[in-house]
């Protein structure tokens, strides 16, 4: 169905009215609270008691009800009508105020420098970041933060086996049509759009991802044992490996050369 559609965009849309998380699995993520990586993201923009931050492809709201939780003035943004309207009822069943907006982001979605800091939960790789990027630097102020926990394509295992395997012989697929993992290209994106670029990892997810796509967390034990490895390779400093990374970047203070 979604090969019909012209845009990218309308894709996405598509595709994510089409998987919008439902409130009662919401509820329970925000519950658990944040994922190492998450709180990896949420730390790297603090203080944010009484700060403007962006929640940017928001999907179900958990990330933004975390950050309001937090005491931040949230606004909430997502292509998805569907993802905006189970935001809204998580924000709602939370009692935490935030704006929700559905819609693409672009040069005129907000004014100038109106936010202190932007994040994103698997939304970058998602989008074009040649058109995302300078609308980041625009509505940042000077000295603003982004932060965004992201799915990587720096390990080449993985880019080998998601070409090779996802999606074939019982190996699960995720994602959008569009969708791919950052490159190197991509950070040189951001960082020429916005400011240097920071990668960290909270949890390494390297066998992991076969934990996932594979045995599809069904064997506790082996989970347990999956889990275990990664974090003795995180240890060893083998966490530019890592799937899933925390990227942050911070816009310059004065006019960019």
């Amino acid at each position: 169905m979604t090969s019909a559609v012209s845009s990218q965009g309308e894709r996405e849309q598509l595709f994510w009215d089409e998987h919008a998380p439902r409130l009662e699995g919401c509820l329970r993520r925000y519950e658990a609270g944040p994922d190492q990586n998450t709180a990896a993201m949420l730390d790297a923009v603090e203080p944010l008691a009484g700060r403007r931050v962006l929640d940017f492809a928001c999907g179900g709201g958990v990330t933004a009800a975390l950050l309001a939780s937090r005491g931040a003035i949230v606004t909430a943004l997502d292509i998805s009508p569907t993802s905006i309207e189970q935001a809204r009822a998580l924000a709602a069943r939370l009692g935490l105020t935030i704006d929700f907006i559905a819609g693409e982001l672009s040069a005129a979605t907000f004014a100038p420098e109106s936010f202190d800091a932007i994040v994103g939960h698997y939304a970058l790789h998602h989008v074009d970041l040649r058109a995302i990027a300078p609308v980041f630097a625009e509505v940042l102020v000077p000295g603003g933060r982004g932060a965004f926990v992201e799915t990587m394509g720096l390990n080449p295992l993985l880019n080998l086996s998601r070409r090779a395997l996802a999606g074939r012989a019982g190996v699960a697929s995720y994602g959008s049509e569009d969708e791919r993992p950052l490159t190197r290209a991509d950070l040189r994106v951001l960082e020429a759009g916005i400011g240097p670029v920071k990668r960290s990892v909270g949890e390494m997810r390297f066998l992991r991802i076969f934990d996932r796509n594979v045995l599809r967390y069904r064997r506790p034990a082996a989970s347990r044992a999956i889990g275990a490895a990664d974090d003795v390779l995180l240890r060893l400093g083998l966490g530019a490996l890592s799937y899933h990374q925390v990227l942050t970047v911070a816009k310059g203070r004065g006019p960019r050369a």
